[in-house]
């Protein structure tokens, strides 16, 4: 999803129990549920939804990456489901978004690229996606 503009190399994801929600700690760090951490989310049989929230918290790290306080941005995004809406028809550019409707712009476009329902066609997706796969 991201190729050269997400250092992966860097990326850890480490299992809590008694957790209900994946989140992002940094540059390198992605807390998740253990209840719900597969051995490796490509694998066959991993939920298609379970992948995409995957690549949503990715997309935290990107933003991480890229030099984004994650804590400052995401007070200011809030986490009502507001927060998480967008719309790719308007006129809205994709660096204007908060966090989290970058994060579900690149869920979206994940699960559309595997033949998924999404909010908007999947060639829409590809069109916006040069916005996360450069530096």
């Amino acid at each position: 999803m991201f190729g050269a503009a997400l250092d992966t190399d860097r990326v850890r994801v480490l299992a809590v129990p008694f957790w209900s929600r994946a989140f992002v700690a940094g540059p390198s760090l992605v807390v998740w549920p253990a209840a719900t951490l597969p051995p490796d989310f490509s694998a066959p049989g991993v939920p298609l939804g379970l992948q995409g929230v995957f690549v949503h918290e990715l997309t935290h790290v990107w933003q991480a990456q890229n030099g984004i306080s994650l804590i400052l941005a995401k007070i200011k995004a809030g986490d009502s489901a507001a927060a998480y809406a967008y719309d790719l028809a308007g006129d809205r550019e994709f660096a204007a978004m908060n966090i989290e409707q970058q994060a579900m712009v690149v869920e979206h476009a994940f699960l559309a690229s595997r033949g998924d329902q999404t909010p908007h066609p999947a060639e829409l997706y590809a069109a916006v996606s040069v916005h996360w796969r450069q530096s």
